[in-house]
């Protein structure tokens, strides 16, 4: 019963099926239905679970995303708090972004999590 409750509440914080299929944050674009992503007219080749995070950091755009959040939307809630998984996950998305454009699109809070924002280049993203 526990754990039908904990993924009941993990599937409410996900949202309804009524948000949009295109996500844009400043040149990133991200078409939710056919998994697509590109950065102005340039497109991005993401793994599964490098989009999962992607689209959800976009869905959250301007506002810290904790690692905790991040776990429990793109694994699930057996995801091992101590794994060093998701900075691999951002840092590999870092990169794949710095292939395509300058911007800095994700920015890390220390102590707090991560934040997508269109202009972080010019704020001095980390």
């Amino acid at each position: 019963f526990g754990e039908l409750l904990a993924r009941l509440r993990a599937l409410l914080r996900r949202g309804g099926a009524t948000t949009s299929t295109l996500l844009q944050i400043g040149a990133l674009e991200i078409d939710t239905r056919s998994r697509r992503v590109s950065v102005g007219s340039k497109p991005l080749t993401l793994t599964t679970k490098e989009y999962a995070v992607l689209e959800f950091l976009a869905r959250n755009s301007g506002r810290v995303v904790t690692r905790e959040e991040i776990s429990e939307h793109v694994w699930n809630q057996d995801f091992d708090p101590f794994s060093n998984l998701i900075e691999v996950y951002m840092n590999r998305l870092r990169r794949h972004l710095a292939r395509v454009s300058p911007n800095r699109f994700i920015q890390t809070v220390r102590g707090a999590g991560y934040v997508l924002e269109p202009d972080s280049a010019a704020n001095g993203g980390v």
